[in-house]
């Protein structure tokens, strides 16, 4: 599958095995399509459980099970992928290929994200301090994906899509950090 845009990010680091899945390019195609949706709603989805806006007492003891259930909506428990019943290519692809995805994720989930965590607070900081606003309204949402070389993507207000050589590099990811503190600031509540 090769689904293009702008918010796909580069191919994985490592080793990945390739499942043969037996489409034709049409299913090919529809397959890529699919995912470029799912993968949209997926990050809309988890930013949207990320950002929650609400203070904590509003957000009482359920905020956890709600949670779980929101990102169940687009990524359930392997093998049966159940939100994606209503593409089933994809859904066909997925059960095929989870267990390759999950022995690749083992062999390369990245362990070094607390190296980026004390320069996000302060350039959330400073970025609050610069444009005179409480530090409750600059949130963004970063994830980080362990993919080829330096990649950024402001997926939607307040979301940034990074890869870890960007997030390495402190200069780039300080950049970066700014323009998704910017977007999200007046980020509009779903």
């Amino acid at each position: 599958m090769n689904a293009t845009g702008y918010d796909v990010p580069p191919p994985l680091v490592g080793e990945v095995e390739i499942v043969e899945l037996g489409l034709s390019l049409e299913d090919q195609r529809t397959t890529s399509e699919e995912w470029l949706s799912w993968w949209r709603r997926f990050i809309h989805v988890e930013s949207q459980v990320q950002l929650d806006f609400r203070s904590e007492e509003e957000r009482g003891d359920l905020d956890g099970r709600a949670a779980r259930t929101v990102r169940t909506s687009v990524f359930d428990p392997l093998e049966e992928f159940q939100s994606l019943r209503e593409t089933p290519l994809l859904r066909d692809a997925a059960r095929k290929s989870w267990r390759q995805g999950a022995k690749w994720t083992k062999m390369y989930q990245s362990r070094e994200v607390g190296h980026g965590l004390p320069i996000a607070r302060t350039v959330a900081e400073s970025f609050a301090q610069q444009r005179q606003v409480s530090p409750e309204r600059v949130r963004a949402y970063v994830l980080l994906l362990n993919v080829t070389g330096k990649w950024s993507c402001l997926s939607e207000p307040g979301v940034l899509l990074c890869s870890y050589e960007t997030f390495k590099d402190e200069v780039q990811f300080e950049f970066e950090l700014e323009g998704v503190f910017e977007s999200g600031l007046n980020r509009p509540s779903d």
